[in-house]
């Protein structure tokens, strides 16, 4: 019985709830209110539940009525998306793209890109989501990303990494850090520094956790990894506790970079050698899936675009 249930029924049931009237809602959708009275009883009757409490004189949600109004409201915003997009992907010329990044991705090298984007492709919509490189590879699996930009991940059933750039580690640290004095620090002075770090579920934090990661000659003199005092999600928290003298982290260079955007002066960023070890940014999306034109569109300027931009960090792209 509810496969009977449309979106007829849910836009009369929320223009009853906006309006408060069977009358003024009736007008507002075009229809006689004995239809829409008609329609409403139809709804009820199927799900088995009263959703308006009505007397003579007003018209109020049931406590069943209450709940389903922001689940009604948002199916009928999607089916309206989902048709303009329709529309829009007909005639090649718009349309919506989800887009998971990294934080440095989303702050360093597509703002440009967007802006040209959209002024070439007004009917164009984006929705960029700031996720570390675990969280990116999941979204673009579950189909909550058209693509992603980020690191290298485990691997997933039905992920394809490109690689697009990589950028060297280094030690993000105080100016008045002695590290800060130095061209280069080596991996292993790094032991016996208070030290505040990404978590394991980003790419940086998952390498850190992993001194195998680095070989032999990187190894710490603890001969363990780089334990955090203080764990974060969060490019930008990382750098401010950083800027307080908690500790210093170990970032690749564009992420360190994009610290200062919001902490003003005070920090210094410093290449590790020995080993070097550097970061793999790609684009990542499903094998089985192929883009919506608009998405590909979008993804051939990245791809064209991005290797000519001015980045405050030493880049290297594939």
């Amino acid at each position: 019985m509810l496969s009977s249930v449309s979106l007829r029924h849910m836009r009369a049931f929320v223009a009853i709830a906006d309006h408060g009237s069977f009358t003024a809602a009736a007008g507002v959708l075009g229809v006689t209110p004995p239809s829409l009275t008609a329609t409403i009883r139809q709804f009820e009757d199927v799900t088995g539940t009263a959703l308006f409490d009505r007397t003579t004189r007003q018209v109020s949600l049931t406590a069943t009525g209450e709940r389903f109004l922001p689940v009604a409201r948002r199916l009928i915003g999607d089916f309206e998306e989902a048709l303009g997009d329709l529309d829009a992907l007909s005639k090649g010329v718009g349309g919506k793209i989800n887009i998971a990044a990294a934080p440095s991705v989303l702050t360093r090298i597509l703002p440009s890109i967007i802006s040209r984007f959209v002024a070439d492709h007004p009917d164009a919509r984006l929705r960029l989501d700031e996720m570390n490189a675990g969280e990116v590879h999941e979204a673009v699996a579950n189909n909550g990303a058209d693509f992603g930009i980020a690191g290298e991940w485990q691997a997933l059933p039905d992920i394809q990494f490109s690689p697009l750039f990589s950028d060297r580690f280094g030690v993000l640290c105080r100016s008045d850090h002695d590290f800060a004095k130095r061209k280069k620090v080596k991996w292993a002075d790094l032991s016996g520094q208070d030290f505040v770090g990404l978590g394991p579920e980003s790419g940086t934090g998952a390498m850190i956790a992993q001194p195998s990661l680095l070989g032999a000659e990187g190894a710490l003199e603890t001969g363990g990894a780089l334990r955090p005092i203080v764990e974060t999600s969060n490019t930008i928290t990382l750098a401010a506790m950083v800027a307080q003298g908690v500790g210093i982290t170990v970032l690749p260079e564009l992420a360190a970079r994009v610290s200062d955007m919001t902490i003003p002066n005070g920090l210094s960023f410093v290449p590790l050698c020995e080993p070097i070890r550097k970061r793999h940014i790609g684009i990542i999306t499903r094998k089985s899936k192929s883009l919506s034109p608009i998405a590909q569109m979008f993804l051939a300027d990245v791809l064209r675009d991005a290797p000519m931009l001015d980045l405050p960090a030493a880049i290297t792209w594939h």
